[in-house]
C-alpha cells in the first residue's frame, strides 16, 4: 500500500495541518546511481528522512533534535544480496538489510517489531525487567533465546558481542556518543520519541520496516494509522461539541509535570476535542509546575487523566497522596480516568498507534460520538 493515497486526508484535519513534508536531502555524494528519480518515503517526520534510490539502496538521515541544522546520523541501507558502493563518503554507516541480529533498547520498538513479524531478528534487549513475564519478549528472555545486556544507559559491550549483534536500536540523548560500540555494531539512533506530532512519530515505523525487510507491511500499518486517526479527529471537528477541560497526571516528588503546548500529547488532546490549559505554552517536552500553578489553571477541569504503573488511580488514592487533590472539580465529580500502564500498554502503543489512544480520548471527552465503544487504556475510577 503506497502512502500517497492518504496525503489528501490530512489537510482537512486542522490540528494536523502542521505536519512537515520533507524532501530528499541525499543523492549528492555520488554513492547512488541517480538522484533525480529518488522516492522520498517519509513525509511527516521532522527528524527522519528516508529516500529510496533503487538498486537495493536507501538512505536514512536522522536530523539532530538539539541542533536542527546538523545531522545526527546517516545510514545507507543496502540489501544483503546487493553489491556495496565503492565510493561511500565519510559519516555514512552501511547497514545490511534485513538486519538479522539486532539489540533493541526500548519495548516500544520490540512491540513494533512484533507487529511487523520481525522478532526473529531480535538478539538482545536492554532493561529486561520492563518486559512482563508473559510478554513475547519476556518469554524469549526466560528461555534465553535473546540476551539481557543490562541498562540502556550503560549496556554491556561484552554481552552485545556475545549475542553477535549487528545493530543497536537506541533512543539518542543529548551529548550521547555513538562511539561506545565495536565497529561491527552500528548504533541506530531512533529519535522517534522526540517528534512533536502523533503522525510524525508513527511514521518512524517505515524506518523499522526498511531495517527488517518489511516495507509493505509497515506502509500498510502506517497508512491505516493515518486514515483512522484522521477520521476520528475529523469526526470531533465536525461535531463541534463543547470542549471539556482536561487535567493530566499528578505531582511527583513535589513537582507536577504536564505536557508543553508544542508536544504530541497536547496535539492529541486537541485532536480529541479537549481544552488543555497549557495548550498555548511553548516547548515540546514537559512543564515542571507546582500544585499551586496547576490548581490556578485547572482547578475546574472537567476530566482528570492519570497514567500510573502497577496500580489504578482512584479518588481515595489521590486524596491519600495529597488531601488538597480533593478540592479539584474532577475529583469531586468522580471524573477520574486511570491507566495502569503495567496492565494496559499505553506507552508502547502511543508511539506507532496513536489512533488507538485517540479513540479512548474521544470516548472520554465526547461519549456520544463513540456509541458502544469500550475504553481500552483508561478506566473511570470515580463514583
Amino acid at each position: 500500500m503506497r502512502l500517497s493515497r492518504f496525503k489528501a486526508i490530512l489537510p482537512i484535519v486542522l490540528t494536523l495541518s502542521g505536519l512537515l513534508s520533507c524532501t530528499s536531502r541525499g543523492g549528492s555524494d555520488g554513492f547512488v546511481s541517480d538522484s533525480t528519480w529518488a522516492d522520498t518515503l517519509t513525509h511527516h517526520a521532522r527528524f527522519l528522512t528516508l529516500v529510496d534510490y533503487g538498486n537495493g539502496q536507501r538512505l536514512a538521515e536522522i536530523a539532530n533534535p538539539w541542533a536542527p541544522e546538523q545531522t545526527l546520523a546517516r545510514y545507507l541501507l543496502v540489501d544483503r544480496d546487493s553489491t556495496l558502493p565503492d565510493n561511500l563518503p565519510d559519516g555514512v554507516a552501511v547497514i545490511r538489510t534485513p538486519i538479522q541480529r539486532a539489540a533493541v533498547f526500548s519495548a516500544v520498538h520490540t512491540g513494533a517489531m512484533k507487529e511487523l513479524g520481525a522478532l526473529g531478528s531480535l538478539a538482545a534487549v536492554a532493561d529486561a525487567s520492563f518486559f512482563p513475564a508473559n510478554d513475547t519478549v519476556g518469554v524469549m528472555l526466560a528461555e534465553k533465546r535473546i540476551a539481557d545486556v543490562g541498562t540502556a544507559e550503560a549496556p554491556s559491550v561484552e554481552r552485545l558481542a556475545a549475542a553477535d549483534v549487528e545493530a543497536v536500536l537506541r533512543a539518542p540523548m543529548q551529548a550521547m556518543s555513538s562511539g561506545s560500540f565495536p565497529k561491527s555494531m552500528t548504533a541506530v539512533e531512533m529519535a522517534d520519541y522526540l517528534e512533536t506530532t502523533p503522525i510524525a512519530r508513527a511514521e518512524w515505523l517505515l524506518f523499522l520496516g526498511e531495517l527488517f525487510g518489511e516495507r509493505e507491511k509497515a506502509e500498510e500499518i502506517f497508512g491505516n494509522v493515518i486514515e483512522d486517526y484522521s477520521n476520528l479527529a475529523l469526526k470531533v471537528k465536525l461535531a463541534d461539541e463543547v470542549a471539556p477541560t482536561v487535567l493530566t497526571e499528578t505531582e511527583y516528588m513535589g513537582v507536577w509535570y504536564v505536557a508543553a503546548g508544542g508536544s504530541y500529547q497536547a496535539t492529541m488532546l486537541a485532536d480529541a476535542g479537549a481544552r488543555y490549559p497549557w495548550a498555548d505554552t511553548e516547548g515540546t517536552g514537559s512543564l515542571a509546575l507546582s500544585l499551586e500553578n496547576v490548581a490556578e489553571a485547572a482547578m475546574d477541569a472537567d476530566v482528570w487523566l492519570v497514567r500510573s504503573f502497577g496500580y489504578e488511580t482512584t479518588p481515595e488514592s489521590l486524596k491519600a497522596m495529597n488531601p488538597r487533590y480533593s478540592a479539584f472539580k474532577a475529583w469531586k465529580n468522580g471524573d477520574i480516568y486511570s491507566c495502569d500502564s503495567e496492565k494496559r500498554h499505553i506507552f508502547n502503543d502511543i508511539a506507532f498507534h496513536p489512533e488507538k489512544i485517540l479513540a479512548d480520548y474521544v470516548a472520554i471527552f465526547h461519549p456520544k460520538l463513540m456509541p458502544g465503544y469500550e475504553l481500552k487504556y483508561f478506566k473511570r475510577t470515580g463514583q
